[in-house]
């Protein structure tokens, strides 16, 4: 009998698909509000980013960056923390010969700020489904007033620009992909990287808050009204804008869904009649001369499969998978028994 069959082109089919699931912890696709809190990070990495945590977790990070350093420590450090920021992200999503010049979200207009919200890599898989995601921002206008806008992505209305970090839509006014403002652009999203960067100027615009009422301390995350994201410029490491977007974030439900790529591969693999009708299980024979243990046998063999194993090209076994019964072989049956791997 043959140790090995070789598997064909014409004994397989594969197929992909798109799968989603909540994003956030246990499969949670909206998160309550109040649900994201931050974690114990240290002052120096404060400077730079706040994590949001659900169950004990790492779920988004939260940051915020200015082209000249403005709202960071810039009297102490030759370069502030915020233009570090500005820059690492102009580096990531524009082209080579732009990202000097800095970002424009609409062509010819600098964005001197942007704020950013970047997905923790595990909890998206292979991207942020697009389409299927609303964020909810809370504060207030100029006077105290309560505000919130309600943000979505394009890509239902329009074809995605290509970029080197994959493609990218606009974000808009709207919910789970349904716009409700279809001119006014708050930023970018970047599906395949798991991040929002937002247009530092129309979020103030759009959510101003009360000026200097956006301090970083326990008792100021919990206020519903006086906060927003009109951003604090100054240099002397007493501004924290990357909060001002953490309190927005905590008061209202959040929804993301991750996608990844399934792919099943099937194996149609095939014992002939002449297959797989003699067993290497030393029960099966006996004796100096290996006759068969039961000799009833002895000219009409019989096997049964139990498993079936997948090889390498060097004979080493990759995978193994068992049949829910046993199939009974001998020369006068063939069997072909179908074998998904999805990964």
């Amino acid at each position: 009998m043959p140790k090995y069959v070789n598997i064909t082109a014409d004994d397989t089919i594969s197929d992909t698909q798109k799968v989603t699931t909540g994003y956030f912890t246990g499969g949670v696709g909206t998160l309550s509000a109040n649900n994201l809190t931050t974690s114990s990070l240290s002052t120096t990495q404060k400077n730079y980013y706040y994590t949001l945590q659900y169950s004990n977790e790492d779920q988004l990070s939260v940051t915020y960056g200015h082209i000249r350093g403005s709202g960071s420590d810039s009297v102490t450090n030759l370069k502030g923390e915020t233009e570090a920021i500005y820059r690492h992200y102009s580096n990531l999503i524009l082209p080579p010969n732009e990202q000097k010049n800095g970002i424009q979200f609409t062509s010819g207009t600098l964005a001197n700020d942007i704020y950013v919200i970047s997905a923790e890599r595990a909890r998206m898989k292979d991207r942020i489904n697009k389409k299927n995601w609303t964020l909810i921002l809370t504060g207030s206008n100029t006077s105290g007033t309560e505000k919130t806008i309600t943000l979505t992505d394009d890509s239902e209305y329009a074809t995605a620009t290509s970029t080197t970090i994959g493609p990218r839509y606009n974000i808009k006014s709207g919910s789970a992909g349904t716009l409700i403002d279809t001119d006014t652009r708050y930023g970018w999203f970047f599906p395949n990287m798991g991040l929002l960067v937002f247009d530092g100027s129309q979020l103030s615009s759009s959510l101003p808050g009360i000026t200097g009422a956006s301090t970083a301390s326990s008792a100021q995350l919990d206020i519903r009204t006086g906060f927003g994201l009109a951003p604090e410029l100054s240099t002397d490491a007493t501004a924290d804008n990357a909060f001002k977007l953490v309190k927005t974030l905590k008061h209202a439900n959040q929804t993301f869904r991750s996608e990844e790529d399934q792919t099943t591969v099937s194996y149609f693999c095939r014992a002939k009649a002449r297959d797989f009708n003699f067993s290497n299980n030393p029960t099966f024979t006996s004796g100096s001369e290996n006759r068969m243990t039961n000799r009833g046998m002895e000219g009409n063999p019989q096997t049964f499969i139990s498993s079936v194993g997948l090889y390498n090209v060097r004979n080493e076994l990759v995978a193994i998978g068992k049949l829910s019964s046993p199939v009974k072989k001998n020369y006068a049956t063939e069997a072909t028994i179908k074998v998904n791997l999805t990964y």
